[in-house]
């Protein structure tokens, strides 16, 4: 995630598939929601809910409710 980061703020534009939603909102400044079509995408902070997680994965996952509410790492 260092090497990411370090792409990031040198000016790269890196997507990465990443499937621990724990971190989301850690990582990422913007984010897509994708089951079978796109759900979502944008700012982390406006796509990265509880709304669009539901959507997302269904009833399937309980704890996404704590992932979503994550506030952001601060820079």
């Amino acid at each position: 995630m260092t090497l990411l980061q370090d792409l990031r703020d040198s000016g790269a534009t890196v997507v990465c598939v990443h499937h621990d939603l724990q971190t989301v909102t850690e990582y990422f400044d913007s984010v897509t929601l994708l089951n079978v079509r796109r759900i979502a995408s944008g700012a982390t902070n406006d796509v990265f809910t509880e709304e669009n997680l539901r959507a997302t994965y269904g009833g399937r996952m309980a704890w996404l409710k704590t992932a979503a509410q994550t506030e952001p790492a601060q820079d």
